[in-house]
């Protein structure tokens, strides 16, 4: 009984993670994770959900392919690629606890942030997502969800609901092939855990066409309240989470 409740609770997880991924361009981990590592461990729920991101993520890409922003990706690229192999390393070495709580509050403070006169009037350069990539190929590597972080800094820049979708997306995939090459010659891509990322990656990426299908019955106006709304869920969660 046991071992069924936590299917349901890991089919559920996902396919509810990943569909909200679908709309706000972030959340199947924020969901999926934490029912995962009650059911796997973290050892092994990290690479699971990698692996399942990737399939999320090309499902994300070809659905918004018409308004992927190329120049983002190559900048976002440039910061993110080395820093998630960095951030791999250490997740396979560290305790993670104290470093989520933080990205907790750091989630509340950009809620609070979007809301004053600065954070409404703050434009994003070009150029700054060479940092952006950095922190967040370090934070997919070393906590795993890495989406909230960016969500702010795409819209700053000005992206439409579609474009930041397939652009984000783009990028948090590129992100998780060093982090994959890393978990294997680390003995932590198993058959198990292959066999398991690749049968949610399927979900994922049938929820995220329907996501897709949620997305486009979203008012562009109302989009940014969207995203805050899941800035502001990701955020307690992490504190719990933490």
């Amino acid at each position: 009984m046991e071992e069924a409740l936590k299917i349901v609770a890991v089919v559920a997880a996902t396919t509810v993670g990943f569909t909200i991924a679908g709309v706000a361009g972030f959340g199947g981990g924020v969901v999926a994770l934490p029912v995962l590592v009650w059911v796997f461990g973290v050892r092994e729920a990290i690479p699971i959900l990698s692996i399942s991101q990737v399939l999320s993520t090309v499902s994300r890409v070809w659905l918004h392919r018409d308004g992927l922003n190329w120049p983002v990706v190559r900048l976002f690229a440039l910061g993110a690629l080395p820093l998630s192999v960095l951030g791999s390393f250490i997740f396979i070495s560290i305790d993670t606890t104290v470093l989520v709580r933080i990205l907790g509050v750091m989630m509340l403070l950009f809620v609070v942030y979007t809301r004053l006169p600065i954070g409404r009037d703050f434009n994003m350069k070009l150029w700054g997502f060479v940092p952006l990539g950095a922190g967040t190929g370090f934070g997919s590597a070393f906590l795993g969800i890495p989406g909230p972080f960016a969500a702010v800094f795409y819209l700053a820049y000005g992206l439409t609901a579609s474009s930041y979708i397939g652009t984000s997306a783009l990028g948090m995939g590129m992100i998780q092939v060093p982090k994959l090459i890393i978990f294997g010659t680390s003995d932590l891509l198993t058959v198990r855990v292959l066999s398991l990322g690749i049968g949610l990656g399927v979900i994922a990426a049938v929820s995220a066409y329907l996501g897709r299908i949620i997305l486009r019955r979203v008012p562009e106006a109302v989009f940014p309240k969207v995203i805050t709304a899941m800035l502001l869920i990701s955020g307690v969660v992490f504190l719990i989470r933490g």
